[in-house]
């Protein structure tokens, strides 16, 4: 265990707590270790371990991951970037839309699995229409909206200034939304620019659902449903310890059954091949 200086004495109880734990069940301490090291002592650990390492889990922004991935030594787990998107096809029922991009946009902004990108399909019937009344219910959670050329101009919202925006992970009260002619062309843009964490798409049309779950390429993919959801916990994992957003060995919520590898033991009595 690794963690920032701001969090050092509540780290140090929570390792109390585990030697607590591992004694009380006959398990050596050692077990467990609090790193208590600098950036500086971090790097030189992570280049020179002074014990073997099999793998690192960084907990927390991009720059801590990019610094763990450039040094270490061992396998890394990619875990916590969101950027995650809603597809309003043109089959959706709008309510459930409406209902689903605000659960994730405001229920927390400082989750990996809080909404960031809407597109919405310019054949959603009167598309304008839902999207002021959806303009409207953000701005009244103080949400500031920005919106590609099409939706800045039926909304009179602020229009973004380039497509770079579209990479951008938030982690704030601040979302994109913008405007699609086809399943396909979600897909596309989608995979191009979210973070491979979570996709929703809202449709009413089963096989519309099926095929652009299946064609997205993130660690967890909804049908009709928020991308709050995306949880060690809620996925019945029971305490989780990141979400990978890599494809090996693992991806999406990961458990502590996910970290463990396989072993073969094999048997005979003097049988050849």
């Amino acid at each position: 265990m690794k963690g920032g200086k701001e969090s050092l004495l509540s780290n140090q109880k929570i390792v109390s707590l585990w030697h607590q734990a591992l004694e009380s069940n006959g398990v050596s301490t050692d077990w467990v270790e609090y790193l208590n090291y600098d950036r500086v002592q971090t790097q030189a650990f992570l280049e020179k371990p002074t014990q073997r390492v099999d793998l690192i889990v960084p907990r927390g922004g991009e720059k801590l991951i990019e610094f763990t991935k450039k040094h270490a030594t061992c396998p890394v787990i990619v875990s916590g970037r969101g950027n995650n998107f809603v597809y309003v096809n043109a089959d959706a029922d709008l309510e459930k839309a409406m209902a689903i991009i605000i659960n994730g946009k405001t229920s927390n902004i400082s989750v990996c699995n809080a909404l960031d990108k809407v597109l919405i399909d310019t054949n959603v019937p009167n598309w304008e229409g839902f999207a002021n009344e959806l303009v409207a219910k953000l701005k009244a959670y103080n949400v500031t909206i920005l919106g590609d050329d099409a939706f800045a101009k039926a909304t009179q919202v602020p229009a973004i200034e380039n497509d770079l925006i579209w990479y951008e992970e938030f982690l704030d009260y601040k979302i994109v939304i913008g405007t699609i002619d086809s399943k396909q062309d979600a897909i596309t843009k989608i995979n191009k620019y979210c973070g491979g964490h979570s996709v929703s798409i809202i449709t009413e049309d089963q096989a519309i659902a099926q095929e652009f779950m299946e064609n997205i390429d993130a660690s967890s993919v909804y049908h009709n449903a928020s991308t709050r959801f995306t949880d060690g916990g809620q996925f019945g994992l029971g305490g989780e310890l990141a979400i990978s957003t890599d494809k090996l060995h693992q991806r999406g919520p990961i458990g502590l059954q996910h970290l463990v590898t396989n072993k073969w033991y094999i048997y005979g009595d003097g049988q050849i091949r």
